[in-house]
């Protein structure tokens, strides 16, 4: 028999159910004065009872998950209950001459007397023993499936991970590209410069396509060419300031992307002029990346998705349970992101 955490968990609930029983007899035979023997041994062969009906019923679950996985919840239910009532009935007529020798006066009486009250107990301890063990299916059932569909949130994210590195947004690679071309036509040594940042962008966005989270010294570089970029198309409309202690730097992981989508966000979502520039912070503050800009609202966004935050949120749920902080007032916006301690950082709670 296997032992996994389901059938140590079934197996305790038989010594529960058993003590249970051997406790419900004494208390029944000292209350109801039944009997003329000791007690404590009909406590102990009703609970040896118990006990090995509840085994039986282990190794009824196990064999059958074993050698018919593939059957219905239903038809594993129909036989988990003949055969256990069954077998309850051979353990109790088995154990039948142990009740003589704890009981004096139970020897007196007939074998056909005997056999009815025989059959209810043992119908009724295995009744106990299949509404206890079902409860811990159930228990059991429930925590897979929850098990299971954090798993295919995982993988949705996994995908959009994906997706995020193999295809570049179709609006911001025009933007490049027209942006390219147009400082080739004026200045071409700028224009090298924003094709050797291009190219860094499109390398990094492309690598290690499997893993959730980055070195947040991979992440920041990323963010560096993106911002050198976006630098040059903006010039004075534009500044960012990034302020990272370099020991965080080299310990610390984020999400893939994360930073970098939180300064995009923050420039796709702002106007940004020579009278009124765009002012973006990346500092580090409280184990945590705080990226803030001045609020300056554009009335109209070329490409609104909003999705962008919802899925930085639903992959630290996922990745180590911690908070998204987005706050806002009259001035600013701010997003906080708590830096993760280790790349294979994953919420088990």
């Amino acid at each position: 028999m296997k032992m996994t955490p389901f059938v140590r968990e079934l197996l305790r609930y038989c010594w529960v159910l058993a003590f249970i029983s051997a406790a419900s007899a004494v208390m029944f035979i000292v209350v109801f004065r039944l009997g003329k023997g000791a007690p404590w041994g009909i406590a102990s062969l009703t609970g040896f009872r118990t006990l090995m009906q509840g085994f039986v019923n282990v190794a009824i679950i196990v064999w059958l998950r074993r050698y018919y996985p593939m059957q219905s919840g239903r038809q594993e239910r129909a036989v988990r209950y003949i055969l256990g009532y069954l077998f309850a009935v051979v353990t109790f007529v088995i154990t039948l001459p142990l009740e003589g020798l704890i009981n004096v006066s139970f020897i007196t009486v007939p074998v056909w007397e005997k056999l009815p009250g025989i059959l209810v107990q043992g119908i009724w301890v295995n009744s106990l023993v299949v509404v206890t063990h079902n409860l811990v299916i159930l228990r059991f059932e429930k925590e897979h499936a929850e098990l299971e569909n954090s798993r295919l949130k995982a993988a949705n994210l996994e995908s959009a991970n994906l997706l995020l590195k193999q295809q570049i947004h179709p609006h911001f690679l025009f933007n490049a590209l027209s942006m390219l071309k147009s400082l080739y036509k004026t200045d071409v040594h700028a224009g090298e410069v924003y094709l050797s940042h291009l190219v860094n962008f499109l390398r990094a966005s492309l690598a290690e396509p499997q893993s959730r989270v980055a070195r947040l010294v991979d992440e920041i570089r990323l963010c560096e060419d993106y911002i050198e970029m976006q630098q040059i198309r903006f010039e004075d409309a534009m500044s960012c300031y990034i302020d990272i202690p370099g020991e965080v730097l080299s310990s610390g992981y984020v999400p893939s992307f994360s930073v970098q989508s939180l300064i995009e966000n923050a420039i796709k979502h702002n106007e940004a002029t020579d009278m009124s520039p765009l002012v973006i912070e990346v500092y580090y503050k409280d184990g945590r990346i705080w990226v803030e800009n001045n609020l300056q609202v554009r009335k109209y966004i070329e490409v609104p998705s909003g999705k962008g935050l919802i899925n930085l949120i639903e992959r630290y749920r996922i990745l180590s349970g911690d908070e998204v902080i987005i706050s806002q007032d009259e001035h600013k916006f701010t997003v906080s992101i708590k830096v993760l301690s280790h790349e294979g950082s994953d919420h088990r709670g």
